[in-house]
């Protein structure tokens, strides 16, 4: 769907997920009033969820959202959607691209992308594993 405003959902007594609005060409008028505001007065935000389509790569209001993230310091992670769309080469060069963008033009944001399907829901556990430790419902088990 295209949400159009903020949606909050608690997961159990753990965590709350907040899914906000898009930024392309479908947001709403007043995005950027209400998601900078959201961004820079929440101190327990542990991490933020950015989504980028797996089909077209990196976009330019994907830049303005991640240069947002960049400016006010907030950890976020790239989460490329819609893989089982994206021809294998395509894919590829998306994923080898973005990696690079990343290592070489942010330092907010978490080294490793995540890739997933809704449609197969690859991906998706890997992703839900990451979203439980980071808000600390999921300890790093040490191997011997």
């Amino acid at each position: 769907g295209h949400t159009k405003k903020m949606n909050f959902f608690n997961v159990g007594k753990y965590f709350t997920l907040v899914d906000m609005p898009g930024y392309g060409y479908r947001a709403p008028q007043d995005f950027v009033e209400m998601v900078e505001v959201y961004l820079q007065e929440r101190p327990n935000l542990k991490r933020t969820f950015l989504l980028v389509d797996g089909v077209v790569g990196l976009q330019k209001t994907d830049h303005i959202g991640i240069e947002m993230l960049e400016e006010f310091g907030i950890p976020y992670v790239l989460v490329l959607t819609k893989i089982d769309r994206a021809s294998k080469g395509v894919l590829l060069k998306n994923v080898l691209e973005i990696q690079e963008f990343v290592k070489e033009k942010t330092q907010a944001c978490f080294p490793q992308l995540f890739l997933v399907s809704s449609l197969k829901y690859s991906g998706v556990h890997l992703l839900r594993c990451f979203i439980a430790h980071v808000t600390g419902n999921l300890p790093v088990v040490e191997g011997n």
